[in-house]
Order: C-alpha cells, then structure tokens, then sequence
C-alpha cells in the first residue's frame, strides 16, 4: 500500500510596496512636464492649481513622515488627510494620467497597509518626494514650495 502525499505549495505572494511603485510614477510623470525636452505647445504643461494641491500632498506627507521618524505613533488621522491630498493630487493629474490617478485614489488598500507607513518605506520613498518637489518647483518657483524635509541615514 502506498501513501500519497500532497505537498501544500507555501504562499510566495510576494507584496509589492504599491506607495513605492505609485510615487515612482509620480515623480516620473513630474520630471516629464518639467523637462525642457517637453514641447509645450504639444500638451500643456501643468497649471498652478494642480502645483498647488502637488504641494499641498507633499507637505503634509513631510509633516507626518518626520513626526514618524522622530519616534511618533501612527495616526490614522493623520494617514486619512494624507490619502485625501493624494487623491486631489491624482484627480487633478486625471488627464494627464487617468491611470496614475486612478492608483492614488483613498480607497485604495496600500493606504490602510502598514508598510506604506514603515521607516524603511519612508526612507525608500525620500528620493521620489524630493524629486517630485524638485519639479514642482521648477515647474512653478513662486508657488513657496515646502523646500526640504528631514534627512536621515539608510542603515
């Protein structure tokens, strides 16, 4: 008599860090409007309104991440109002990208995910947030973009 054995297959989902991958987007879709290579006269560029509320979802993910790395707790408080900057930032981009816009949308799981909210997320997401800036800024100097934020070691 022989036994059959079924070996169960271990789940190797393996997670992606979708805010990653979404600001990586991002900062490639702002680096594009505020590249010179870009004619103007073939799409317009990004108006104020849209550098604006850019500026706006930039900050306030400055304020919470810093607060979080100087040993803050979560605050899904604070995570709500950062989603929903991020969603405007993502309804104001829709013609430019309406699948960008579509990832940034509030009901989106990575923003309950804890991960979105980790250090070494943060640390990973510094160099897309910076350069994201960088463009906004380019792309309208007056507009007293948050100039830099808190720096901190990979290790």
């Amino acid at each position: 008599m022989s036994i059959k054995r079924t070996l169960k297959k271990r789940s190797t989902r393996i997670t992606k860090n979708e805010w990653l991958a979404v600001i990586a987007s991002l900062d490639e879709l702002m680096a594009k409007q505020a590249s010179l290579e870009v004619p103007k006269v073939r799409k317009p560029g990004f108006d104020k309104g849209i550098l604006t509320t850019m500026n706006a979802a930039y900050a306030a993910t400055l304020r919470y991440y810093t607060a979080l790395l100087e040993g803050g707790r979560r605050d899904s408080e604070a995570e709500g109002e950062i989603s929903r900057h991020w969603q405007r930032a993502g309804m104001s981009i829709r013609r430019y990208d309406a699948n960008l816009a579509s990832r940034l949308k509030g009901s989106n799981e990575f923003w309950a995910n804890e991960v979105t909210w980790e250090k070494e997320t943060i640390q990973k997401a510094w160099p897309c947030l910076n350069s994201i800036r960088i463009s906004t800024n380019s792309l309208s100097p007056d507009l007293n973009v948050v100039q830099r934020w808190s720096t901190f070691s990979s290790s």
